[in-house]
């Protein structure tokens, strides 16, 4: 049972094809990620974590590599963070941590979004002497302003500026990331009765500004800006994302803010002016931390949502701006606000993401995923994140879209299936997405459910292994390409597994060795099992009434002719309308005394033992052990090895198809019972096919003449079981025959 209640089911539903499902990494005092690992410590923790949020369907991490002016890499710019080693800042690990972290993501189809903190130099009560000699922070201590107990770069002096471009520059040219993210720390946090000590950079650079709050607001802008321009001047399809603080203004400062009373506000408090990055087009995603519950009066999160969606669909003039959503993983069970101590709060405001202009959410942070509090991450795991889900694409930023591959093949392996996607010199997408479709036929490809994932291009010749597929089955696999922006070719390469299935009737799931094979194949000669469109049995799947009904009904030769029946849930159109009818007039089948038949209602194994029993006329005694038994000592059906019949249980496919043929053909029971053949009759026919099952579909065994006597073994529906003389054994219509 869905635990997401009635209000949120259809957004839940939606199943958006392109989603960003992000998870923060926070690195800053060792936040998420434990200091001091060696390399293969690192590569074991960074696997297992990935792997973690690959199997709940995560799809970006964001990791904090310039936690406070430091680098978790090499750089000539700063120095190394103490977050890696666990000792003195610029102590080099032995190795590179961003670049593991970004061949590890996208290994796993996973984005890596580098996240940056620009001004930040120490945390509270840390010293600049501290810091390693080379931060351009003890470099250039004129850079340098302390406000509270913190040290920041002075975001008004071009320098800082300068610097801030020149680093991110070069993360991006040496690093395959997929963005550049910042979060809510511009301009720090207001602390009471302090003054943010930058008056002397206003004296000298803002002249030409009313006040300080406007050449601050313009500080941060002028860097999103600049930042902007050098992340796509070295490589265009990098985006650049920032995740504000939730509330650009309340409504009591500006009219056209949030109906919200919140104590901090982006606008005037850390001079993040997001409305004019959404303008100006100087930012490609942004994701407000919407960090309330939807009953938090004075920032409810459903009006903050509202709001968003709002300003993007409003102000984005220059191209389309991605919202995402910051949520407040860390909260929940964990609040003042009771609110959190439910645990669908977040699964729901993400069913509310999907019904607005959000296009996803990140996630903060990666412990509290893992922490799953209160079960919320199951949750999300099991009913939202159940499927796989593509990155939004950023088609401005390159709209061409890209060929289909130029050649997949696909190769059956004891573990699945493993599909090569080999590309052309000249074209070289930056991702496949792998679509799978059961049988010989494509489905849609704009239902996400069929994405087996999404992968990597790696120079021309990927590999990747589709584990899930059952070594029985038979698919269709569709790849399409990606560009570096994210826009998906228009059309797959296509590669079918296989041709139809055998001509002796059996399925692509059912092959020889499996233990219904002969049960499976004996039925559907006769037509009295079917298949799908795409040539599959399924033999796992349970059986409802109406399927139970409709193969019995067909191995009997009952009136399957669909009809009006007396059952007020069985319509006439119903694929087993006349089984279900028919079954009912000879008792073999019963209904309900509120006047349903409930069709879709699972069979259990005691109620198969009861429907055979009734189709084949054993004697039971009308209980449900007796009909049990009297499968069980014919030869029919077996135990569960635990010495119970498991009556309670839900029966399958396969194991229904089983006892159904054993109850047509004596042949195929078990431990190959004595049938006894007497009731002498003679054939009224000139000449008469002896059949190997109860229908013409079956192939001959045999031919009986006129007049020639038979013995009789038992009856299917209106066919019986017969040996002549000669010793020909096999089905004939019970209409010809005489006593």
């Amino acid at each position: 049972m869905s635990l997401v209640p009635p209000q949120s089911e259809a957004a839940a539903s939606t199943l958006p094809k392109r989603e960003m499902r992000a998870a923060w990494i926070a690195t800053v005092q060792n936040s998420d990620m434990k200091a001091g690992m060696s390399k293969a410590q690192y590569t074991a923790w960074a696997r297992q974590t990935l792997d973690g949020l690959k199997a709940s369907k995560f799809n970006t991490v964001i990791y904090q590599v310039k936690p406070t002016n430091d680098a978790l890499y090499p750089s000539k710019l700063a120095p190394w963070s103490a977050y890696i080693t666990g000792k003195s800042q610029g102590t080099n690990p032995g190795y590179d941590p961003l670049q593991i972290m970004v061949d590890e993501a996208h290994k796993r189809g996973m984005e890596l979004h580098a996240w940056m903190n620009p001004y930040r130099v120490t945390m509270p009560g840390q010293s600049l002497t501290s810091l390693a000699s080379t931060n351009a922070a003890r470099k250039n201590p004129s850079w340098v302003v302390k406000y509270g107990q913190q040290y920041y770069l002075n975001p008004g002096l071009p320098e800082v500026q300068n610097y801030l471009i020149a680093s991110v520059k070069e993360l991006v040219s040496n690093y395959d990331i997929d963005a550049v993210h910042m979060d809510d720390y511009f301009y720090p946090y207001k602390l009471q009765n302090q003054v943010f000590p930058d008056q002397a950079a206003y004296k000298k650079y803002g002249a030409s500004f009313k006040n300080i709050d406007d050449w601050r607001r313009n500080n941060v802008n002028q860097l999103v800006k600049n930042l902007y321009s050098a992340i796509k001047a070295t490589k265009p399809h990098v985006q650049f994302g920032i995740s504000p603080f939730g509330v650009w203004r309340n409504k009591s400062l500006d009219p056209t803010g949030s109906d919200t009373r919140a104590g901090v506000n982006n606008y005037d408090d850390l001079y993040a002016d997001t409305r004019t990055w959404i303008k100006n087009g100087t930012i490609d995603y942004i994701t407000p931390q919407i960090y309330w519950s939807r009953n938090l009066a004075v920032a409810r999160y459903g009006t903050l949502l509202n709001w968003w969606s709002h300003e993007v669909s409003t102000y984005a003039q220059v191209h389309p701006v991605h919202l995402y959503i910051g949520m407040a993983d860390y909260k929940v069970g964990n609040d003042s606000d009771s609110t959190w101590n439910n645990k669908m709060e977040l699964p729901n405001q993400i069913s509310a993401n999907r019904t607005g202009k959000a296009e996803g959410q990140m996630h903060f942070s990666l412990k509290s995923i893992q922490r799953n509090a209160l079960g919320y991450a199951t949750i999300v795991k099991q009913q939202l994140y159940n499927y796989t889900a593509v990155t939004p694409a950023v088609p401005w930023k390159g709209s061409a879209i890209p060929s289909k591959p130029a050649s997949v093949q696909v190769k059956k392996e004891a573990a699945g299936r493993t599909i090569t996607i080999k590309e052309q010199a000249g074209q070289q997408p930056r991702k496949y997405v792998i679509y799978r479709f059961a049988g010989n036929k494509e489905g849609s490809y704009e239902d996400p459910r069929n994405i087996i994932d999404v992968v990597y291009n790696t120079n021309g010749n990927t590999v990747f292994l589709d584990k899930t597929a059952q070594s029985s089955g038979m698919y269709t696999y569709g790849v399409t390409s990606l560009s570096a922006s994210g826009v998906e070719s228009k059309d797959a390469f296509v590669v079918r597994e296989g041709g139809q299935p055998a001509g002796d009737g059996t399925f692509y799931d059912m092959p020889s060795a499996h233990r219904a094979y002969k049960e499976v194949t004996f039925l559907a000669q006769g037509d009295i099992v079917k298949g799908d469109e795409y040539g599959y049995f399924s033999p796992d799947q349970t059986v409802t009434r109406a399927e139970a009904a409709a193969m019995i009904g067909r191995a009997l030769n009952l009136d399957g002719t669909k009809r009006t029946s007396t059952f007020r849930d069985v319509n006439a159109s119903m694929f087993a309308s006349g089984y279900i009818q028919s079954a009912v007039e000879k008792e073999i089948l019963t209904g309900y005394e509120d006047g349903s038949f409930k069709p879709y209602e699972k069979v259990t194994r005691g109620q198969m033992a009861l429907m055979i029993s009734r189709a084949f006329g054993y004697e039971y005694g009308s209980a449900v052990s007796g009909a049990e038994q009297a499968l069980l000592t014919r030869g029919i059906a077996q135990g569960m090895g635990d010495g119970q019949f498991g009556r309670h249980l839900s029966i399958i496919r396969a194991d229904f198809a089983i006892f159904l043929a054993r109850a047509v053909d004596y042949n195929l029971r078990i431990n190959s019972p004595a049938v006894s053949f007497n009731g002498e009759m003679q054939v009224n026919m000139e000449s008469l096919p002896v059949r190997k099952g109860p229908s013409e579909k079956y192939a001959q065994t045999g031919v009986l003449q006129n007049q020639e006597k038979v013995q009789i073994a038992y009856q299917v529906g209106s066919w019986v079981l017969v040996k002549s003389a000669s010793n020909v054994i096999g089905f004939v219509p019970q209409s010809s025959l005489t006593n």
